[in-house]
């Protein structure tokens, strides 16, 4: 384990990370930002990796995250990171597979954030570590399991937001609607000036009549370690 601690760069924050694990980029914090998570809620940040969007979500909206991570080595970075920040009352990291999230919370949470794996399992380069692997694709859960797990977790008038490829929005856009998460806020994100887009971002409501809002394009924001 080659453990190394990240600058957040947002009031002394820091993140534990391991380097043989999958690390966090500027998509996770993009999300973190997005989503407008309302002070004293309830989130649920699925697919939490080291936790950045936890922490994040916790200490700029004053939220409590319930953050759920299949890998133990980072959901158990995840813990670590929370108690570092001062943030143990808010941030819990509960290290189980998404799938299971309907049987163990129920319908509580107010909002849901999602950084899931992008690629489609037999599509493109596969790490030949497993828990990158499957960090990066669909080989322990799928779009559709994905969608089903935030339909079923977050009350009615709840918001989903997640982050994915631009190459996969109409199937992001059906998947959600079909499990009433209605599709509401539209951010499409570029890599750099003058490049195509790759990455959006999706808000979601549970219940929510249509009416899609789309935003200005625009570049990420490069996150830089402290």
């Amino acid at each position: 384990m080659a453990q190394r601690i990240d600058d957040l760069q947002y009031k002394g924050l820091k993140l534990i990370q391991d380097t043989d694990e999958f690390c966090f980029g500027c998509d996770a914090v993009e999300l973190a930002n997005f989503a407008d998570v309302k002070a004293g809620s309830l989130a649920a940040d699925l697919c939490s990796g080291t936790g950045v969007i936890a922490v994040l979500t916790a200490a700029k909206r004053n939220a409590r995250v319930k953050a759920v991570e299949i890998n133990p080595i980072t959901s158990a970075l995840l813990a670590e990171s929370a108690r570092l920040n001062g943030l143990s009352g808010q941030v819990e990291a509960y290290c189980m597979r998404v799938q299971e999230c309907r049987a163990v919370f129920g319908r509580i949470f107010d909002a849901v954030l999602a950084n899931p794996p992008y690629r489609k399992a037999g599509s493109g380069y596969r790490h030949g570590k497993p828990t990158v692997a499957y960090a990066r694709h669909e080989l322990e859960l799928t779009l559709a399991e994905l969608i089903d797990c935030a339909a079923g977790i977050v009350r009615t008038g709840g918001a989903f937001y997640v982050v994915y490829p631009t190459d996969r929005l109409s199937e992001m856009l059906s998947a959600c609607s079909q499990r009433r998460l209605e599709p509401k806020v539209l951010q499409i994100l570029t890599p750099a000036e003058g490049k195509p887009p790759h990455l959006f971002l999706l808000k979601c409501v549970y219940g929510g009549r249509p009416g899609l809002k789309v935003l200005p394009q625009r570049t990420v924001r490069a996150y830089t370690e402290g």
